[in-house]
């Protein structure tokens, strides 16, 4: 219930922003100059020579040093006086704007994270915003800009109804996004008390330090909570982002057991983790926002397509379970990408480069919610492989000293039954296949069951089932030689590559690759 309810206020959020990027964009409205000196302030600003017309959607300065200046005519009509212009990039250190008063004077309205929420122009909004004054009979009104951030965004006119909608959409999927991931956590928390998971401590970690720089990035957390923080809400972003890479590679190491299936890339992920780790200690200590800015780019750039392609070669060494890993890492290979270039400043603005990480974090629940499904069919799985033990010695006790479970009942009937089954219907194809499903295809209550195959035919369920999956096996491997031999694996019912090529050279005293080689050579 709640995935759906975020995903669609996230998809809400996405659609508002668009109508209203096309619709109230004004950012071509404005002339801009760049005081690369710092030497222009508003009484010398008539002094400047020449002022450059933005004629893109967004202003792309991305990160400088410099100080940006706006100006715009106050005749336009796209500044209404009580309409509301809209920066909508979240963390801006200091906008002020310069609106004429008669007399060559100027009212300052100041926002960005440089001021306490509180002094904000327009306190209630969630990004930098200013409203239009009363008319003047100046010619221009000017905007400062400064910022260690990101300076590539668009510029939006709105009016008072479309301001309050657009804050309540964007709240709504924010605190959606919060209450979502709550779920996450508790999946996350679950996993790592119940089963003892201890690679999923580390990503209740990335859900924490995710869902943080989620609702920093786009929400209102320092408006309810922080609204005063100067110093840690120009932090805040970097920090987390750090934090939450030092986590999620500790999880994709224990989770896909590199240290002992790909030990290169082992290293890669630890050395990684360690740089988000001084990364996070560099953001609080320092000011070198644009360099950690492009340090947690690069290190995204290096991990995204490691651990993806790591993921595809666990796979095919036969473990399924990861399969919806690689689907929820292959959408952050897609949207994290864009945004990776966005901020580093190879791309300009767009909506999915924005947005597009929020909504594949959400998608991350059913990555969960498919582990979850698949530790239980594991549970149910060794379940019976125990039950089957158990009713294997059970069989074997009763042989010695009590009843046999069979009597008066015609075993070679059931061996027949069960035989005919075998061969015709295939169910050792099945991976999930137990004695409780035999035992009813065939008609006989479990412990009978038991019995039957291990007092009768002398052989453990286990044993008897993966004789039928071997024979399967050897005429696949002889007559389709070009078949993978872990698609032969799972075609044969064995839920693995290595469960395969153990069974196999049990029984047959060979590989799988050695028989095949030897059926092609006769």
């Amino acid at each position: 219930m709640w995935s759906k309810c975020s995903l669609f206020l996230c998809l809400s959020l996405l659609i508002c922003n668009c109508s209203y990027f096309y619709k109230n964009n004004i950012t071509n409205k404005f002339e801009a100059f760049e005081d690369k000196a710092h030497t222009i302030d508003i009484s010398k600003i008539e002094s400047v020579p020449r002022w450059n017309q933005v004629s893109a959607n967004t202003i792309n300065f991305h990160y400088t040093k410099s100080v940006i200046w706006l100006r715009a005519k106050v005749s336009d009509p796209s500044f209404q006086p009580e309409s509301i212009l809209s920066f909508e990039w979240r963390v801006l250190d200091h906008i002020t704007l310069y609106y004429p008063n008669s007399g060559n004077s100027y009212s300052e309205y100041k926002s960005g994270d440089g001021f306490p929420k509180s002094n904000w122009a327009i306190p209630e909004a969630l990004n930098p915003s200013f409203r239009i004054p009363s008319h003047s009979n100046e010619k221009y009104f000017y905007i400062r800009l400064q910022s260690s951030s990101l300076i590539s965004f668009p510029i939006l006119s709105l009016n008072e109804n479309e301001f309050q909608n657009k804050i309540l959409i964007e709240s709504s999927a924010t605190w959606s996004i919060l209450c979502f991931a709550g779920v996450m956590l508790i999946i996350s928390i679950f996993y790592t008390l119940a089963f003892r998971l201890h690679e999923f401590f580390y990503y209740s970690i990335y859900v924490i330090t995710n869902t943080l720089w989620c609702n920093t990035q786009f929400g209102n957390s320092f408006h309810s909570f922080w609204p005063n923080a100067i110093w840690w809400q120009g932090k805040a972003i970097l920090f987390f982002l750090s934090i939450g890479i030092a986590a999620s590679f500790q999880f994709t190491r224990l989770f896909l057991e590199t240290k002992t299936k790909t030990p290169f890339t082992d290293r890669i992920l630890k050395t990684l983790a360690s740089i988000g780790i001084v990364s996070a200690i560099g953001i609080l200590t320092t000011e070198e926002y644009s360099f950690f800015s492009k340090v947690i780019n690069l290190t995204y750039i290096v991990s995204i397509p490691l651990i993806l392609l790591t993921g595809i070669k666990v796979f095919l060494m036969g473990e399924k379970r990861i399969i919806f890993f690689l689907a929820s890492w292959g959408l952050y290979f897609l949207f994290g990408y864009i945004t990776i270039f966005y901020h580093l400043g190879i791309t300009d603005y767009s909506l999915l480069a924005v947005y597009g990480p929020a909504f594949a974090f959400q998608l991350d629940l059913f990555f969960l919610l498919f582990n979850l499904f698949q530790k239980h069919q594991d549970l149910i799985l060794n379940r019976n492989k125990i039950s089957e033990r158990m009713y294997a010695l059970e069989s074997q006790l009763n042989n010695k000293y009590t009843k046999s479970k069979l009597e008066k009942i015609d075993y070679n009937h059931y061996i027949h039954k069960l035989e005919l089954w075998m061969k015709e219907g295939k169910p050792y194809l099945d991976e999930k296949l137990d004695l409780e499903k035999t035992s009813i295809a065939i008609g006989l209550n479990i412990q009978q069951t038991s019995e039957l195959i291990n007092a009768k035919l002398e052989l453990s369920f286990r044993s008897y089932i993966n004789s039928y999956r071997i024979s399967e096996a050897k005429q696949i491997l002889k007559n389709n030689p070009e078949i993978p031999i872990i698609s032969v694996a799972f075609a044969t019912g064995f839920g693995s590559k290595s469960s395969f090529n153990s069974e196999f050279k049990k029984t047959t005293g060979i590989t799988p690759i050695e028989y095949r080689k030897e059926s092609q050579s006769i």
